[in-house]
């Protein structure tokens, strides 16, 4: 897993980001919380909240800077 990634998440300050996984999906997503293994998020697209495997996050997008692979 991406350190930088994770980090980038949680310095969002509770802004929407684009967030890619493995599987092909983007979310505009928002951090909620993490534990040891997986990360919540709020997807404003589908209007609930999602939680992701941190070994299934690719990339993320904040503020036109990418961190990861999109």
């Amino acid at each position: 897993m991406n350190n930088k990634l994770l980090k980038a998440m949680r310095n969002s300050q509770g802004r929407f980001f684009g967030l890619y996984t493995k599987q092909g999906e983007v979310l505009n997503a928002q951090f909620q919380r993490e534990t040891n293994n997986y990360v919540n998020v709020y997807d404003r697209n589908e209007k609930r909240y999602r939680k992701f495997a941190k070994t299934s996050l690719k990339g993320v997008k904040i503020q036109a800077c990418i961190i990861g692979s999109v």
